[in-house]
């Protein structure tokens, strides 16, 4: 937790830099970005109290307010006497400030080194500090006593969205699978994006049927982009899933017969042979080890799955849990079983889909998984 002079500081730069941009004033972010050689986007975050500004940004800030006749900026932000606010050039004051940046940013990194850091990502956009932990802030900002899972209950229920930061940089987001705030997960995605150079691992703890179930990012931004898409998958109206299994002897498609045929031949050979058939267009291969499940192609042809967000990936890294806990109770059937064939109905990404799909499973441990479909409907959500 920052102490009282390091949070006093920067909620005085916050309110300094709004009192002086539109709607207070006549200056634009776009002006004040311009002048100093900052973004928009990073000046928004040093206002909202997302970031921290640089002595060399404050330093910029207080020249540019100079020169159009504010010289009480850096006395504003420093609440001191001594700021000799009429005289932005003078070096002393240079150093003063630069002092003041430096033994706030030493004050906040000893604290964060000190244990977790938590917040709370609220679903009216709100980002919450929580240094007594998740659950006392739940439960003081509720008004309910500290009894059973207030974690779980906020997430489930209300949409917010928990995050701890590690000493060790890896961070620890705990969300619903179906109940995420929109708001909530797109102030985490722009939370993410400014940490993209100093998290080392991002872990998804994500609320499922009365489970948590973990999903891993190797960099904030691929985590940012599952959270995005969780911002969209809730606001869209979504089909829960429907599976049927059926007999092999429904398999009437051409190319599902075709690849059926050759597993009961040469089941170490399916997935070259639908290589070569062309067949990587509606078909996605995966492995599996225990219950974990890696997906290494997906079809290029519908559903707008994005290969990026997903092949290498365990399946339970994707945004759509509904969807990701579907595939991996097919696959791990099919490892164990070797072929089976589903009809299945729900939503997918963006689509609400119908279609019917062929698991064949590589012999040996270590073998593969190869799914292909034939889609008999897919129809895109309106959000």
């Amino acid at each position: 937790m920052e102490d009282v002079g390091v949070k006093g500081f920067h909620h005085r730069f916050a309110e300094a830099l709004r009192l002086r941009l539109y709607p207070n004033t006549t200056l634009h972010m776009k002006q004040l970005a311009a002048g100093i050689g900052r973004s928009e986007h990073t000046i928004s975050r040093w206002w909202r109290g997302e970031s921290r500004p640089l002595a060399e940004d404050i330093d910029r800030m207080a020249g540019f307010f100079a020169k159009r006749g504010d010289h009480v900026f850096l006395a504003a932000v420093f609440d001191d006497p001594h700021v000799p606010a009429d005289n932005i050039s003078d070096a002393r004051l240079i150093e003063f400030f630069r002092k003041l940046m430096t033994d706030a940013a030493k004050s906040a990194a000893a604290d964060e080194a000190t244990g977790d850091h938590n917040l709370w990502f609220c679903s009216d956009g709100t980002i919450a500090a929580a240094p007594l932990g998740h659950a006392r802030y739940a439960a003081i900002v509720l008004g309910m006593p500290m009894s059973g899972d207030l974690v779980r209950y906020a997430v489930s229920v209300l949409g917010w969205i928990a995050v701890t930061v590690r000493s060790d940089d890896v961070v620890v987001i705990q969300h619903d699978g179906r109940r995420v705030a929109p708001v909530a997960a797109e102030r985490v995605c722009e939370w993410l994006k400014s940490r993209d150079e100093r998290t080392s691992l991002v872990r998804r703890m994500i609320q499922m049927e009365g489970r948590w179930i973990d999903a891993y990012h190797d960099t904030p931004e691929l985590a940012a982009a599952a959270m995005a898409r969780i911002a969209f998958i809730v606001k869209a109206p979504r089909r829960r899933w429907n599976v049927t299994r059926l007999p092999l002897t429904e398999v009437k498609d051409p190319l599902l017969s075709e690849l059926l045929r050759i597993y009961r031949r040469t089941p170490d050979k399916v997935i070259h042979a639908a290589a070569d058939m062309g067949a990587f267009t509606v078909s996605g291969v995966f492995s599996v080890a225990g219950d974990e499940v890696t997906s290494h192609h997906v079809p290029t042809e519908f559903f707008d799955l994005d290969p990026w967000l997903v092949e290498g990936k365990n399946v339970l890294s994707r945004a759509d849990t509904d969807y990701a806990m579907m595939v991996r109770a097919r696959i791990v059937k099919a490892k164990s079983e070797g072929a089976t064939f589903h009809e299945l109905s729900g939503s997918v990404n963006n689509f609400n889909v119908h279609y019917r799909s062929l698991a064949l499973a590589e012999p040996g441990p270590h073998g593969r998984v190869l799914t292909s479909t034939v889609v008999i409907t897919a129809e895109r959500i309106a959000a």
